[in-house]
């Protein structure tokens, strides 16, 4: 969950720890951390089932904390978080060293001392947030929500400006061809009909006379009659 949905008061919290008592057998670590949360807390806390739990918890956004506690009672995680003081104030004791952070040559506490530890801490921080520091929090945070939702309804007038743009050209384009096919339809009603008559089958014409001429050999003796004569 993300530090902005969680809306449990330390009180919810509490009422939540108990509800979980029968089925989780190590709360009492978070309920100690809860009780020093004093002023305008918020948090939600998660459980698996199994008996392990996760405790998240913030003070106007500024202060942030986050504890695991496993099924057999112990800390495997605390997670401070001082935004106001930038990056010199995050701070992480873990089971695992490769996720240790924020103890450069202070002494890191020894596991044991980690409940101290974060009961200190929530303690300490609590009285540098007054409740109207709350409410600016909230109050950047729902402004910043209705700045997207309202950039999301303008994203999507100007998309159904442009749809609508595109359905009356459409609709023009549609009536035009309406109004061309209804021309053409009563101009076709209004022209008889044209019956077509079968032609006539074509008549052979008889083939040319062609006159025989005498061989070249034939007129020969009447040119040398003649001659003789």
């Amino acid at each position: 969950m993300h530090w902005d949905q969680m809306r449990d008061t330390p009180e919810d919290l509490r009422k939540r720890a108990t509800r979980l008592r029968r089925g989780i057998g190590q709360l009492g670590i978070l309920e100690s951390i809860i009780a020093a949360a004093e002023g305008p807390w918020l948090g939600a806390m998660d459980a698996d089932g199994r008996g392990a739990a996760e405790l998240r918890m913030h003070l106007a956004g500024k202060y942030r904390l986050l504890v695991v506690v496993t099924s057999a009672g112990k800390i495997s995680l605390v997670h401070v978080n001082s935004l106001v003081k930038g990056d010199g104030g995050e701070k992480i004791l873990s089971t695992k060293t490769a996720l240790r952070k924020g103890f450069g040559e202070e002494k890191m506490p020894r596991p044991q001392e980690w409940v101290e530890y974060a009961v200190r801490w929530v303690s300490d921080v609590s009285g540098e947030v007054d409740q109207r520091a709350v409410v600016e929090w909230q109050l950047a945070g729902a402004d910043r929500k209705l700045t997207t939702v309202t950039d999301v309804i303008e994203s999507l007038r100007i998309s159904l400006r442009e749809q609508e743009k595109v359905r009356d050209e459409r609709a023009a384009e549609v009536a035009e061809l309406k109004a061309e096919l209804k021309y053409l339809n009563s101009i076709a009603d209004r022209q008889p009909a044209v019956i077509a008559e079968p032609r006539p089958a074509p008549v052979a014409e008889p083939a040319p006379i062609v006159e025989s001429q005498p061989a070249a050999e034939e007129l020969v003796p009447e040119r040398v009659g003649a001659a003789a004569v």
